[in-house]
């Protein structure tokens, strides 16, 4: 497993953007508006690392093929999220005296499903959905936070580059209240 992304939940995307460009090299690779049915929304920013993963297939590497894994790293994705008034994602950012931070870390997996039965029968998590939330391309889950460590756990599958609007919007629905 590796890390996918960081999600952050924030005030003010812009200023949170410009700091991962200016300070660790990031580049906005995409921007987008998840509108919920509620009526509230949420700007989205998904941040691409100095250093990219060449495959055109976005799924885990063969670690065995690559030879020693110390020597081998890519540094995760960011994507920043800042909500609308009464928002999930505003909501969660008030809760945390209005500063955010990290919602979740994502690892990348072969197989969601597997994995949300393996940490299920062994007690390691309890998830936002009964099954993955599966779109073109993409195959995601939520833990609920973690008992041990207070962060939420994303597992994804993913054979595009990118994000999925609707898998996003209903990952950040599947959170409400967490």
């Amino acid at each position: 497993m590796r890390i996918d992304h960081i999600a952050y939940r924030v005030p003010d995307r812009d200023a949170t953007a410009k700091f991962f460009v200016e300070a660790f090299g990031y580049r906005i690779e995409d921007e987008f508006c998840i509108d919920f049915e509620d009526g509230t929304s949420a700007k989205c920013y998904a941040l691409s690392p100095p250093e990219r993963y060449s495959k055109t297939d976005f799924a885990p590497p063969d670690w065995a093929s690559l030879g020693k894994i110390s020597e081998y790293h890519v540094p995760p994705e960011i994507f920043v999220s800042q909500g609308t008034e009464a928002s999930v994602v505003q909501e969660w950012v008030q809760k945390r005296d209005n500063v955010g931070g990290i919602h979740h870390i994502a690892y990348q997996v072969k197989d969601v499903h597997a994995i949300m039965k393996e940490w299920t029968e062994k007690g390691w998590a309890e998830f936002t959905t009964d099954e993955p939330i599966v779109a073109e391309g993409i195959v995601q889950c939520f833990t609920t936070p973690h008992p041990l460590t207070g962060i939420i756990y994303e597992f994804i599958y993913r054979t595009n580059k990118g994000f999925n609007i609707n898998n996003v919007r209903d990952l950040l629905e599947s959170t409400e209240g967490l």
